[in-house]
């Protein structure tokens, strides 16, 4: 392949003499970072403003023709907000005066409301208020009765713990932050001293509480992870003045990611957190590889014409891995949530971005401060890479017979690969929030809902009275579903309708029905019962723990084998009936749906891409399959891995394979560049076997001492840059830090154990250009 690679050693700028071509170089430089200075007050003015900005809630990830979010929104305008807040505490009993005290000011006039004036609120229910209506007239039922009726809902298992359900209006919600802190205040004032004693759960909370951990995780950890990069870089380069110059030329590109977000309106999102480390270690990482070729060539002969010597060497290696990491980034676009789509775009500007950056300033400044490095160093280098390089090649066999089985067994894992959007899915099982679900669940009841809307239709003839029998029949129904241990439907505030017979008995039901018809209206004031106009809805509520880890895709399939049959058994639609298992579990199970779609969509988008790119590089079909072998070798051992141990993906780490996949072919081209050059240098192709395998080895042998320091170096920047977050006490954060490192490093002992094994191999025959037939 040495036709890709001109020879660096004896290049020389074209047409002019060397010393202009580098002064031409260094004023580049400095034009270059003028403009950067110049632009940096709207950088930070971007970074700033994307950063202060609310992130996105799981509804909002997928865009509004989203078919179960379109349903969730017609619950919603139908029904009331599924935005709520679920609060209680250890004193908050059937009774206690603390509740009537908390529904005034969060109802009364003095209301908390938003700056435009709308109210924070939409209604606020508690088992107090609830128990009053059913003790009182019409149903007038006794206490316990009324109480076994609103246990595992608004009621503890004890029959006195119970909590308030905070419904939010838009406004709420726009400011949920503000109202969250609100409730908490009001409370601690008005209920209970003690702030360990509040529990608040809810998705308004799951919300506020991502935000927060999401945010936290930049501001915590983001400082730490930066500095820690920092002195990998200088480690790595040995060289304070080019560390601290790599370094600032990734943050600055950083900078232009913030100003992408800005000039496209798209907002800030818990995903988002991490892109800015991303993009600072993959920026560092160019750096490091550039500024070896930059120390190759200026070992090749004197300073002069060095930068140019580099360009010539590295240029297409440098454009291939930061194009291929930015094909992998971009290969999230196709997905359908909008923190994906939005992280994969700008990440994949950003690295673009640092690609272009690194090379119009780093050359220039290299050949007027080029780095000076002593033989010994080389030296020692060579010597520790050719004992490794030696026993990979020696045992290149039981490497890929090893490699081949362990992606074989890993294969059969990835069926069972799982995705979730859970709230235990997204934080650690000692964190408040979960710790407060925990509480709540034990002391009330299970917190995810689950929704059945009866659907009849203006034109039915299913009277009112046979209408509460089929909700009661669904009731029933639902509590039979596993995992179910509350349901709140109009038959918990309706009464029984007692069988009749007989004339007297056919008076009496007409009476009761008459009076149920009149008794709808404050259903419907509940949100209970309500009539469109062109049909009149009934809703029933099944709720389930939000923490036992649930596959909601069964649980919903339970609910509706359950429903479809009393709804045929009733008429089904000849009489106006229909039933719609809707409210925000559906819209959860279709977003893990859509994660586990886009890890495969995504991932095999960025691996036929790069497999394309990787062909054209090797001018060979049968070259480029098999130097994806190793970039592909982590990704599946690992996704694999998670698939036979049944553990949940999350949002962060569905996007590591793509963007693991882009990060593992850098140093797969940084190799291969060097192993081609090693079989220019060494005469090329050789129709003697014994002949063309020590060609092949001494070739492995020369891209080891090239290029594996420069290797080992940027996946220690990337993988310990990256596992800065592992503390962040954001789920989806840490999962992404640890998986993403954890790829790296395999991505390394891919690059440096199997790629190496494979060329040493009868494999590495097709990467070795063949000669031209002599003509006769």
């Amino acid at each position: 392949m040495s036709h890709l690679k001109p020879d660096a050693s004896s290049y020389q700028a074209p047409g002019r003499r060397v010393g202009s071509a580098d002064s031409a170089l260094f004023a580049v430089s400095i034009a270059t970072l003028l403009a950067l200075a110049a632009c940096s007050p709207w950088i930070v003015r971007s970074a700033v403003e994307i950063l202060g900005l609310d992130s996105t809630t799981p509804i909002e990830w997928v865009p509004e023709t989203f078919p179960p979010r379109q349903a969730y929104g017609q619950f919603c305008r139908e029904f009331e907000s599924g935005d709520v807040v679920v609060a209680s505490w250890p004193e908050c009993t059937l009774g206690s005066p603390a509740i009537d005290r908390f529904i005034d000011a969060a109802t009364g006039p003095s209301a908390p409301r938003s700056g435009d004036g709308e109210p924070w609120f939409e209604s606020v229910v508690a088992g107090t208020t609830a128990l009053e209506r059913l003790t009182s007239a019409p149903l007038s039922l006794d206490r316990d009765a009324a109480i076994e009726r609103l246990t595992g809902v608004l009621v503890g298992p004890d029959g006195k713990q119970t909590c308030l359900v905070i419904a939010l209006t838009r406004a709420g919600l726009t400011d949920r932050r503000l109202a969250t802190a609100w409730i908490r205040d009001t409370l601690l004032r008005t209920a209970t001293t003690a702030a360990d004693d509040l529990h608040l759960a809810g998705s308004v909370v799951d919300n506020v509480t991502v935000d927060e951990a999401s945010a936290e995780s930049l501001h915590v950890y983001g400082g730490p992870a930066a500095l820690a990069i920092f002195l990998l870089t200088w480690w790595s380069l040995r060289s304070m003045r080019y560390a601290l110059l790599v370094f600032l030329l990734a943050l600055v590109c950083v900078g232009l990611c913030f100003v992408s977000l800005r000039i496209c309106g798209d907002r800030m999102n818990p995903v988002l957190i991490v892109m800015p480390l991303l993009v600072l270690t993959l920026g560092v990482s160019g750096g490091i590889h550039l500024v070896n070729y930059l120390v190759e060539a200026s070992q090749q002969g004197n300073d002069r014409g060095t930068a140019w010597r580099a360009i010539a060497l590295g240029w297409l290696p440098c454009t291939l891995s930061a194009g291929t990491t930015a094909l992998g980034l971009a290969s999230l676009v196709v997905s359908e949530l909008e923190p994906i789509r939005v992280f994969g775009f700008h990440s994949a500007i950003g690295v673009a971005a640092t690609l272009a950056v690194l090379f119009l300033v780093v050359p220039g400044v290299f050949s007027r401060w080029p780095i000076r490095r002593g033989a010994g160093h080389h030296v020692e280098s060579s010597a520790s890479s050719a004992g490794f390089a030696s026993g990979v090649v020696r045992a290149a066999g039981p490497i890929i017979f090893v490699a081949a089985v362990a992606m074989l067994a890993a294969v059969f894992g990835v069926p069972g690969i799982r995705t979730s959007v859970a709230i235990d899915t997204l934080f650690t099982p000692e964190s408040r929030v979960i710790r407060d679900y925990r509480w709540l669940e034990g002391e009330i009841g299970p917190l995810a809902p689950v929704e059945v809307v009866l659907r009849f239709g203006a034109d039915s003839d299913i009277r009112p009275a046979e209408r509460l029998d089929i909700t009661r029949e669904v009731e029933a129904a639902l509590r039979e579903v596993p995992k179910v241990s509350g349901v709140l439907s109009a038959a918990t505030f309706l009464p029984d309708l007692a069988p009749t017979s007989g004339s007297r008995g056919a008076a009496r039901k007409a009476i009761v029905a008459r009076k149920l018809e009149s008794n709808l209206a404050g259903l419907t004031d509940m949100r209970i019962i309500r009539d469109t106009g062109s049909e009149q809805l009934w809703r029933v509520t099944a709720r389930t723990s939000a923490l036992a880890g649930i596959d909601y895709g069964d649980f919903l399939d339970a609910v509706r084998s359950r429903v479809a049959p009393i709804v045929a058994a009733h008429g089904g639609a000849a009489h106006g009936l229909a039933a719609d298992c809707t409210g925000v579990m559906p819209l959860i199970n279709a977003i893990q749906k859509t994660l586990l779609h886009d890890l495969f969509t995504s991932f095999l988008s960025a691996c036929v891409v790069i497999s394309l790119v990787m062909m054209v590089v090797e001018r060979s079909v049968v070259a480029g399959l098999i130097a994806m072998i190793p970039n592909v070798f982590p990704m599946v051992l690992l996704f694999g891995l998670l698939g036979w141990t049944r553990l949940a993906l999350d949002i962060g780490s569905v996007m590591t394979a793509s963007v693991a996949l882009g990060m593992a072919v850098d140093g797969t081209f940084h190799f291969l560049t060097f192993f081609r050059r090693g079989l220019s240098r060494d005469g090329g192709s050789s129709s003697d076997a014994t002949e063309a395998t020590a060609t092949r080895v001494a070739a492995v042998h020369d891209a080891f001492r090239h290029s594996a320091s420069a290797l080992v170096q940027s996946a220690i920047v990337c993988g310990l840059g990256i596992l800065a977050f592992a503390g962040s006490s954001f789920a989806p954060t840490r999962r992404f830090a640890w998986m993403l490192s954890l790829l790296v490093a395999t991505a390394l002992v891919g690059d440096l154990v199997v790629l190496p094994a494979l060329l040493a191999s009868r494999a590495g025959r097709w990467f070795v250009p063949r000669r031209p037939k002599q003509p006769r």
